[in-house]
């Protein structure tokens, strides 16, 4: 006898076979169908109404607006005033009524406190309020 020649299959090991060959053909597409419903099942939360569990919160919303929008919601801008000097005014004074430090008066004002004032001379006070 041949020893290259195989012998004939039992019908229980042909059986078997079949089986195993189907389920190798079958693979790729459960492979397929595993992938399409479990990226069907992640999408879900994006299709959902508002008062789902799923819905993004108000916050976040948010944040996708416009940035025009934003700057209508900043602070407002400091009121600029203006002080006329009189006699006897000092940076110290004038600085105190209005509630900020000598130094912030000058530097607003692109001066320095060792500079001398004069009567009648005008400077800007910013206030945030």
């Amino acid at each position: 006898m041949d020893q290259n020649a195989q012998k004939p299959l039992s019908r229980l090991a042909r059986q078997q076979a079949v089986r195993e060959e189907r389920k190798n053909k079958q693979a790729p597409w459960w492979t397929a169908l595993l992938i399409a419903v479990m990226m069907a099942l992640a999408a879900v939360p994006l299709i959902t109404s508002q008062n789902s569990d799923y819905a993004v919160p108000q916050a976040k919303k948010e944040q996708a607006k416009p940035a025009v929008e934003k700057t209508s919601k900043a602070k407002p801008a400091p009121k600029v005033k203006t002080y006329v000097v009189k006699a006897g005014d000092s940076w110290a004074a004038i600085a105190q009524k209005y509630g900020i430090s000598a130094e912030e008066l000058a530097e607003q004002n692109g001066l320095d406190t060792s500079s001398t004032l004069a009567v009648g001379q005008k400077l800007k006070i910013k206030q945030a309020k």
